[in-house]
């Protein structure tokens, strides 16, 4: 981890109690948790993305969304892996749950006048591994709770 804040330009003492801390912070099962939910999230925006290419590009609201989702779980997952701090655990467990209410109200009611009627395999997906994410995500954010009572 150390060699990770010297390849971004970080020395010095500052720089080590940086690596210290984060190691303080998480135990393994803590980082498992926090890799696996990075993992997910990168799986959940690739498929956005694709299905942004392939389907949501023309569609008027809901096409650009699928981009903002693609580029947050990218980011939230890059976040999460170099800080693996509560806020951003929070914050990808809000942009995982917010896609899947999002899936449910466009097979539902309806999302920005669409509504769909057919489930791709994409979708599946999707759902599934936000839904993973989701419990990897609580389970992380109860161990950094943990650790800092």
């Amino acid at each position: 981890m150390a060699d990770a804040a010297t390849r971004v330009g970080a020395t010095g003492p500052r720089a080590a109690s940086v690596v210290t801390a984060l190691k303080a912070e998480t135990s393994g099962t803590t980082t498992g948790l926090v890799l696996l939910s990075a993992a997910l999230m990168l799986v959940s925006g690739f498929v956005h993305v694709h299905l942004w290419d392939i389907a949501y590009r023309h569609v008027a609201t809901l096409g650009p969304l699928f981009l903002v989702q693609a580029i947050a779980a990218l980011v939230l997952a890059v976040l999460l892996v170099a800080t693996r701090r509560g806020a951003v655990v929070l914050a990808a467990l809000g942009l995982m749950a917010g896609t899947i209410v999002g899936f449910i109200l466009v097979l539902t009611v309806g999302l920005f006048g669409f509504t769909l009627h057919e489930i791709t395999n994409y979708a599946v997906i999707a759902v599934v591994v936000e839904g993973l994410a989701v419990v990897l995500l609580a389970a992380a954010g109860l161990q950094l709770l943990r650790r800092r009572s």
